[in-house]
């Protein structure tokens, strides 16, 4: 499975798609004032923060790690 920067974009994309939201109702429902910030995510060319990657994975319904490949570094 392709990711980008850690992000499954297709999955993303898909569960945005079965759950009937839109760029711009996905930006809002995250505080964000315009789509694009959502959009860059979902094509993975920003990574998200990890309150972001816990609201956009309760929104679309899915684990975190369904839509993010976490890299935990441990001391």
């Amino acid at each position: 499975m392709k990711d980008n920067n850690g992000i499954y974009t297709e999955r993303l994309k898909q569960a945005r798609k079965e759950k009937n939201i839109s760029f711009r109702k996905m930006a809002k429902l995250l505080g964000y004032n315009s789509p694009s910030s959502y959009m860059y995510i979902e094509r993975g060319e920003v990574q998200p923060t990890i309150k972001t990657m816990n609201k956009i994975s309760s929104i679309l319904g899915h684990p975190v790690d369904y839509f993010f490949k976490l890299n935990v570094k441990r001391p």
